[in-house]
């Protein structure tokens, strides 16, 4: 038995060590998934331009990682550019109404998304669409170019479909960035003037990938400058990732406070031991058994019936004496064999409290009855309501 089980562990280890070996050695499949996430260290994720910021902006960089609702309203100062980086931004109203809020007193927001929510491009007076690409089945993606307004380099990125672009601009924004197509130049990234502040707002995100920024240094140059707009102030970067679960979860003001998200840990364990002592120390539920009911009084009435349809009183009667004779036995230790003699009369009256006469009436009454050969209903009447009589003055029931 011993060395069956020491097979086991050996065949085990040899089999764990040849999954990591496999695991390690195997090449991983590249995920082009477009995350946009500063943790995410595939194609499309933000790893490096996160890593990068601080070296491209010479300026103090933090991160959001609560709901810009809360951020925007605790920020009286406008001390810090904010940076959103995602594939589809949309805060809500309430949020970017305080966004736009802090833009007006003099802050700046730089918004990277593919695409941005009708809300906050109607408050700018702002229209995007995505341009027809392919014209008679040609694919002229292999011909789209992307420059800076202040640069002359037109970039090529392969590995992106460049399509989203401004098709509506106010008279207040400005033309910082566009895709070129030939002669035609067509805005992808712009400036807009509201209030005291500014809106950088850029519809091609995937440029400021992973890929992008370790591919070629024009494609980081781009970047670089296309960030330069926020160097005079401290960057803040809102991390939408940390913030999805705030949003979905009702729980969010208690898990974003130290102390109530605390309690709040305390308490499901506090719970979780609770249906643990009580699912080990409480008995199964017992089944409710409910007893047979009594039906002697229903049974009597039954053969009461019976006797009183067969129109014989006589067995009615001898029943009636007999059960009589028993309760007497019972309930006073007569010897019922002698009730035709006087002493009988006299103990039983003794005894029940009954008077003297009335005992010995109800006996003569039982006597003749006994030796009657025939009765008829009247006579069970008047033996039933004298023994009846007779027990309630005893006391017998």
């Amino acid at each position: 038995m011993k060395g069956s089980v020491k097979f086991g562990l050996i065949l085990l280890t040899v089999v764990l060590v040849l999954i990591a070996l496999i695991d390690a050695t195997s090449k991983k499949p590249i995920i082009w998934d477009r995350t946009f996430d500063a943790k995410d260290k595939n194609p499309f994720g933000a790893y490096v331009l996160r890593q990068e910021l601080k070296h491209i902006i010479d300026q103090k960089n933090t991160t959001i990682e609560r709901p810009l609702y809360e951020y925007l309203d605790s920020t009286k100062k406008t001390d810090a550019n904010l940076f959103f980086y995602t594939s589809y931004f949309s805060m809500g109203e309430a949020a970017e109404d305080k966004l736009l809020d802090y833009v007006n007193r003099g802050g700046k927001a730089m918004i990277v998304a593919e695409d941005i929510d009708n809300y906050l491009l109607d408050s700018l007076g702002l229209k995007a669409d995505n341009f027809y690409g392919f014209k008679k089945g040609v694919n002229i993606k292999s011909q789209l170019r992307v420059r800076l307004m202040n640069d002359n380099n037109k970039i090529h990125y392969s590995k992106s479909d460049l399509g989203e672009v401004f098709k509506k601009l106010p008279k207040n924004a400005t033309i910082l960035g566009s895709i070129t197509y030939k002669e035609f130049a067509l805005p992808n990234f712009i400036a807009v003037q509201f209030g005291k502040g500014t809106f950088y707002l850029h519809l091609t995100p995937d440029l400021f990938g992973n890929y992008y920024l370790l591919n070629s240094a024009s494609q980081y140059a781009y970047v670089a400058k296309s960030l330069s707009y926020l160097n005079d102030k401290p960057i803040a970067w809102y991390d939408f990732k940390a913030n999805m679960g705030q949003y979905r979860t009702p729980l969010r003001v208690l898990l974003m406070n130290d102390g109530l998200r605390q309690a709040w840990y305390v308490l499901l364990a506090g719970l979780v031991l609770l249906l643990v002592f009580r699912s080990r120390r409480e008995q199964r539920a017992v089944a409710v058994v409910s007893p047979e009911p009594n039906l002697s009084k229903e049974f009597c009435g039954t053969i009461a019936t019976l006797y009183y349809e067969n129109g014989a009183p006589g067995n009615m009667v001898a029943k009636k004496i007999d059960y009589f004779l028993h309760d007497l036995r019972m309930r006073f230790h007569l010897d019922t064999l002698m009730l035709r003699e006087e002493e009988f009369s006299e103990e039983l009256a003794e005894r029940s409290g009954v008077s003297l006469a009335e005992t010995q009436s109800l006996i003569r009454l039982i006597v003749r009855m006994e030796d009657a050969k025939q009765h008829d209903v009247a006579d069970l009447k008047l033996i039933n309501d004298t023994i009846e009589e007779f027990k309630h003055k005893a006391k017998m029931i």
